[in-house]
This record gives structure tokens, C-alpha cells and sequence, in this order.
């Protein structure tokens, strides 16, 4: 691997924080939660010492199919959810005193896990990078339980106000706008 690359829970590794199936290890269920979309392998190696996990903790949870690197920049199907989100976070009949949260497409669903890996990157960097360690980690522990694209969406008023509580709502309204860029 790529001492730049990035990686991010695969469905399974969702499920898995969700359900604790799979990993016997407490050490590698540590690791599989520091992957996040956001930080990159090296990074990830760092934290790795700090915790005193094995060397090779990435590497098991790539072969389990828990974790994965990204295969394009940006998956075509994702851009779907980003649109979504776009629209409702740009509607200014109702911003800023609140999101309007119709996550629906014309079909009635937004489903595929492109556009649910999308959104839990976006959304997940987001709080990391904008909410304190203690805020943060308690709504990656939430956002870590959803399954699909719409509780991702769902959790948007809470991290909105989160996000209020911190930086004022003008800079959270801006914050989550650039969840549909």
C-alpha cells in the first residue's frame, strides 16, 4: 500500500463495527475504527503504534475485505447522493434555520453503496475536522451504525447543531454546504 493512500470501511467493516461478527482482536476492531476515510496509511501506521497494534493490522483487515482503498477519485454513482445533498442544503427557503432533510430521488430511494460510501466519507470528515475529539467521536459512533445513505442523512440535524453549538450557524450552514461539492 501507498503511504498516501486513503482507505475506508467497506460495507462489511461497517457491518462489522455495528455487529462485532467478525473480529476476535480487540486491537484490529481499534484499527478498523480509526479508518476513516480521511486519514491515509501512513497516518493510519502512526496511530497503529500509538495503540501497539500489529504491523501487519491494515493488511489483515484489507484481506478480511473489512477496509479497502478507493478505486477512483470520485465512484460516478456517488454523485447521485451528492446532488441530494446539494439541493436540500442549497434550498434557501429553508436555510438557515433548517435543513430541509428529503433525501428521496425521483425513484424513491437512494440505495447504491457508492452513494452510501460517498456521504459516510463526506459526512464523517466533517465532523472529524469541524467538531471537538469528544463531539466527534460520539457521532462517528453513530454514524459508524448507519447502514445506508438515508440514516446517514438522517443524522444531519444533530451534527447541524453540533456544528452550531461550536462555530455559530452561519459557518455550520456553509459547513454542510459543501457536503453536496
Amino acid at each position: 500500500m501507498h503511504p498516501e493512500s486513503l482507505l475506508f470501511k467497506t460495507g462489511k467493516g461497517q457491518e462489522e463495527i455495528a455487529k462485532r461478527a467478525v473480529l476476535q482482536s480487540r486491537v484490529l476492531r481499534n484499527v478498523l475504527l480509526l479508518v476513516d476515510g480521511k486519514r491515509d496509511v501512513q497516518t493510519l501506521r502512526e496511530l497503529m503504534q500509538a495503540i501497539s497494534a500489529p504491523d501487519d493490522a491494515l493488511e489483515q483487515l484489507l484481506a478480511q475485505e473489512l477496509i479497502a482503498v478507493p478505486a477512483a477519485p470520485e465512484p460516478p454513482a456517488a454523485a447521485h447522493a451528492e446532488e441530494k445533498v446539494d439541493s436540500f442544503l442549497h434550498d434557501d427557503d429553508k436555510l438557515p434555520s433548517e435543513l430541509a432533510l428529503d433525501t428521496r430521488t425521483p425513484s424513491g430511494k437512494i440505495n447504491s453503496s457508492a452513494d452510501f460510501s460517498s456521504l459516510y466519507e463526506q459526512i464523517n470528515g466533517l465532523v472529524s475536522k469541524h467538531l471537538g475529539m469528544l463531539k466527534a467521536y460520539g457521532l462517528q459512533l453513530k454514524i459508524e451504525q448507519c447502514q445506508t445513505p438515508d440514516q446517514l442523512l438522517a443524522l444531519l440535524p444533530e451534527i447541524k447543531n453540533a456544528l452550531v453549538a461550536k462555530h455559530g450557524e452561519a459557518k455550520a450552514v456553509a459547513l454542510l454546504r459543501e457536503l453536496g461539492k
